[in-house]
Order: structure tokens, then C-alpha cells, then sequence
């Protein structure tokens, strides 16, 4: 299968390179200019639905082509009724070609394979779930140009027999596709839900590229990385743990050191500049040792004997 596709995707290549267009629009019109070349010459023989025999280049690449030619009052009387492999198109009557043809040629086209990936893009979120179809109409009794076939009663069905709930494919989630040019691509235009069949109707204007869509499912996004476990991470706490410890505790033992040696500086400056002052110090045991304090009053404040006011006034 692999090795089928690669050579139908090198065929298309191939002849879009030799259509030497730029644009797979122009490569499209290039394509349903050489069906349609083909269909005209099997009219000279027959009016019935045949299938177009397409250069061997489109054959390889995936692209099938049937045609047919009906007059125009033919066609508003009855319409056509197409069935070709894979498809069906029902054509009601009470239609006509704009502009006039007595003559009208209608071709239909299907894109297999990768034709379809390559010449149409489905709208963001969807992919194409079977062959790109074109129904086309060329004024058979003059110059060969292309005409619109105008629906004024009931809509045109196209039928794709390529898919059906027997394979798993669910046509309430699926989507009918409309194509116009746009981008160097042709893309998707509108779309709307598919009818039973499954099968698109289209009012109005019948001729154009019509095709199936269905919603792509986008995978969830990946997880966030899963934080380390807890034992792993221990050891981080206990060596902010501790380093905190230890920092708290060296800031207290600064702290307690610092206040100590203020307390004491503090003491000693009083006690000289009592004695400075001529203030009797008292006696005060300290651990086996009598040493010099200042007296103290009734209610507990220091007792000052400065006497000079002009001497302890810079120590008052």
C-alpha cells in the first residue's frame, strides 16, 4: 500500500510540474480541461454515461472522470441520474445551464487518493474522509464552455459510496464540504451536516467540487513533570532546617554577648564618673571578692554626691 501511494503521489507530482502552473488551482482547471477534452471526443460516438478514459499520468495519480450529454430540455423534464463506482448523483428535474446551452455536457470527477490531499484542504480541525467530487457542465452544442447548472426545484444529491456505517463511519458527526479557490489551494468554503446515505444536497447552484469531512480528535497535552518525591526532597529540608538553626542560634549568642559587654561598659563609666563626682562608693561582695557600688536611697535610686556644679555638670 505504502508503495502505491508513493507512485500515485510522484504520477500527480509529475503532471503538475508538466502543467507548469504555480498554483494548484491552475493545476486543477489544467486537470478538468483534459477530462473534459476526453468526455467530448466519446460524444461523437454516444450519448450515454461512459467512462472517460483520463491521460495515463491522471489515471496513476488518482483521478477518475465519467461523463454524460443530455439536452437541456431533456434535462429540465427529467434530470439525470448518474451512478458510477463510488458515487451516485441525482439530478431533479426543473433544471437548466446558465448561460443557455441546447446541449449540456455533465462530467463528473472523482479525486482518489492523494489528488484530493493535494488539490483541496478541509477547514482547520477536519480531514477528508472520502474522494473530492466535481460535477462539472460544458455547453456541448457550441464552443465547449463551461456552464452552471441551476437547480429552481429540488436539490441536487451527491451520494459517496465510498464510506458507510459499516465501516465505522458516522455520518451525524461528519460534514459536507463546498471547495472555491483561495491561497494557491482549493479550500474548503462551507460546510454544512451530511444528509442519510450519506450524501450532500446542494440547492442553488449544483456545479462545483463537493467532499466529506470529519472532525479530527487532538490529543490531550501532556502532563506537567511530577514533582520528586518526598524522599527525595528531605534531605533539602533538613539542610535548610539546620542552617537555619544555626544561624538563629549564632545571632541569639551575639545578641546576649553584645547586650553583656554594653551592660558592663555601661556600669563602669557610671562608676567613673561618680568617683570623678567625689561620691562615696559602697562595698559589695562578689564571689569572694569586695568590690566599689554606688549607694542606693530608700527607693532603690542611685544616691549622686556631686557637690561642684561646675566639675559634674559635663557628667550629669
Amino acid at each position: 500500500m505504502a508503495i502505491a501511494s508513493s507512485s500515485s503521489s510522484l504520477l500527480l507530482l509529475m503532471f503538475l510540474a508538466f502543467l507548469d502552473h504555480g498554483a494548484a488551482v491552475a493545476n486543477l482547471s489544467s486537470i478538468e480541461a483534459a477530462v473534459r477534452d476526453r468526455a467530448f471526443q466519446l460524444f461523437r460516438r454516444t450519448s450515454e454515461i461512459v467512462a472517460v478514459d483520463v491521460p495515463a499520468v491522471l489515471a496513476g495519480a488518482g483521478v477518475e472522470a465519467s461523463a454524460t450529454r443530455v439536452r437541456s430540455s431533456a434535462l429540465w423534464a427529467d434530470g439525470v441520474n448518474a451512478t458510477v463506482p463510488g458515487l451516485a448523483v441525482a439530478v431533479p428535474p426543473r433544471v437548466v445551464p446558465a448561460p443557455f446551452a441546447r446541449r449540456v455536457a455533465i462530467v463528473f470527477v472523482r479525486f482518489l487518493g492523494d489528488a484530493s490531499s493535494w488539490l483541496f484542504d478541509a477547514p482547520p480541525g477536519y480531514e477528508l474522509a472520502a474522494p473530492v467530487v466535481a460535477l462539472l457542465a460544458f455547453d456541448a452544442s457550441g464552443p465547449n464552455g463551461g456552464v452552471a447548472l441551476r437547480a429552481l426545484g429540488a436539490p441536487v444529491r451527491v451520494e459517496f459510496r465510498d464510506i458507510s456505517p459499516a465501516s465505522g463511519f458516522n455520518a451525524t458527526a461528519a460534514r459536507c464540504l463546498t471547495f472555491s479557490s483561495g491561497g494557491g489551494k482549493v479550500v474548503a468554503a462551507h460546510a454544512v451536516a451530511m444528509e442519510p446515505g450519506p450524501s450532500c444536497v446542494v440547492s442553488g447552484t449544483a456545479t462545483g467540487h463537493y467532499g466529506v469531512a470529519v472532525r479530527v480528535e487532538t490529543p490531550p497535552p501532556p502532563p506537567p513533570p511530577r514533582p520528586p518525591p518526598v524522599r527525595e526532597r528531605w534531605w533539602v529540608w533538613k539542610v535548610g532546617a539546620t542552617a537555619g538553626g544555626v544561624a538563629a542560634a549564632s545571632f541569639l549568642a551575639v545578641t546576649v554577648v553584645g547586650a553583656v559587654r554594653w551592660r558592663r561598659r555601661r556600669r563602669r563609666e557610671e562608676m567613673e564618673r561618680r568617683a570623678m563626682c567625689g561620691e562615696e562608693l559602697g562595698r559589695m561582695a562578689v564571689r569572694g571578692s569586695r568590690m566599689p557600688s554606688a549607694k542606693m536611697n530608700t527607693h532603690g535610686q542611685k544616691l549622686h554626691a556631686c557637690t561642684s556644679t561646675t566639675y559634674c555638670s559635663n557628667f550629669g
